[in-house]
């Protein structure tokens, strides 16, 4: 049985809560209770159904972001004339 997405929201509030917490124990909306090894274990959890919400909901790519820097001197860094 394939879950709803404010299922599966509710399902990633309860793991990111537990991620914070102080046990490894997440009870889950239904009622389950799982009880994780290890914070990364909680963390790979999280990854699964954040990729579950973005299929069900039809979004596409993936969430990975990248940073943009731009180095060097130039109109869009600093100058050796700014620092004196």
């Amino acid at each position: 049985m394939a879950l709803t997405v404010q299922q599966l929201q509710l399902n990633l509030d309860a793991v990111t809560q537990a991620i914070g917490g102080p046990t490894l124990k997440v009870r889950f909306p239904d009622g389950r209770e799982v009880t994780y090894r290890s914070t990364d274990e909680l963390l790979k959890a999280k990854a699964t159904i954040e990729e579950d919400i973005r299929k069900t909901s039809g979004q596409t790519g993936s969430r990975v972001r990248f940073a943009q820097h731009q180095r060097g001197d130039g109109p869009t860094g600093p100058t050796l004339d700014d620092r004196w």
